[in-house]
């Protein structure tokens, strides 16, 4: 898990660097019965960082999962 968590961090410091931070995507505004919003500049750097996170946290998840399994399967046997 460590090794899989320092790849996916490496891959997302090389993902904020070659990202310029004047590579933008505007959202624009809406209005609607219950809200509304204007229209704004989303960094694309965002959205890798977003991706690679959410496949950090699979990671995480699995790992948790196994060492679960793992107890329980060890308290059986006893």
């Amino acid at each position: 898990m460590g090794m899989a968590l320092a790849v996916l961090a490496a891959l997302a410091a090389l993902a904020w660097v070659t990202i310029g931070p004047e590579a933008v995507f505007h959202v624009e505004g809406y209005r609607g019965s219950l809200f509304s919003y204007g229209g704004r500049d989303v960094e694309v750097r965002w959205f890798p960082i977003l991706i690679l996170g959410l496949f950090a946290f699979r990671v995480a998840m699995a790992n948790m999962r196994a060492r679960l399994e793992q107890r329980g399967s060890e308290r059986k046997l006893m």
